[in-house]
């Protein structure tokens, strides 16, 4: 004849609320994991980002202003000739600085925004991005005389490829550091995860034999 078995309570096993409280916490540790991989990566886009943005600027906004100034008629020259800019003067000057390998174009405009050099008008932002494929660097910088009256401005494109080649070639070599850092990371956790395992159970029987010791000198 069979003996019916009574039925299992659930509700007050203690080990299925231990094992129901340990998948919690380890289902909110992967989640903040989870959480905490997402952020780093979106920060490090935006360190990036923001690190190439300032090498850029630097660079051009420096370059701009050593422009502008290469660009101010010499002290010498005659008062007329050096209240405004003249075409000539621009021409000669705006040919040597344009041959620099990362400069597109460079205009100059009078204090009126009106062209002056160099002739041919050079292409404007839209059509160089449309027949090179790409968004040039653009700085504008005001032409300023030795008394502070404003003359002109400078307007510089700049080769976006060729300014970021070296900024980009070490954010290449950061993101591979950072790549072994993860694999160094991962490599001492597991080995520590291996070693901890194998020390717990020397941990755990050690505790016990203290703590029977006591016992037995209480009794």
């Amino acid at each position: 004849m069979a003996i019916a078995t009574p039925p299992k309570r659930l509700g007050n096993d203690p080990h299925t609320v231990y094992t129901a409280v340990k998948r919690l916490f380890h289902s909110i540790v992967v989640c903040s994991v989870i959480t905490l991989i997402v952020a780093l990566v979106l920060l490090f886009q935006q360190y990036q980002q923001d690190w190439l943005t300032i090498q850029t600027r630097y660079s051009g906004e420096s370059l701009a202003r050593q422009y502008a100034k290469l660009l101010q008629p010499s002290s010498n020259a005659s008062t007329a000739a050096s209240a405004v800019l003249t075409r000539e003067h621009m021409e000669k000057i705006t040919a040597v600085l344009a041959q620099e390998p990362h400069i597109l174009s460079l205009s100059v405009f009078d204090k009126d925004g009106r062209y002056l050099a160099p002739l041919p008008k050079v292409e404007s932002v839209v059509a160089m991005s449309q027949s090179q494929g790409m968004t040039p660097l653009t700085f504008v910088e005001p032409i300023i005389d030795d008394g502070g009256a404003l003359m002109g401005y400078v307007n510089i494109h700049m080769d976006t490829q060729t300014v970021l080649e070296s900024p980009l070639s070490l954010r290449y070599q950061l993101v591979l550091i950072a790549c072994i850092l993860v694999c160094l990371a991962l490599l001492m956790g597991i080995y520590i995860t291996r070693g901890f395992y194998k020390f717990r159970p020397w941990v755990i029987e050690t505790i016990e034999a203290k703590r029977v010791k006591k016992t037995s000198r209480i009794q």
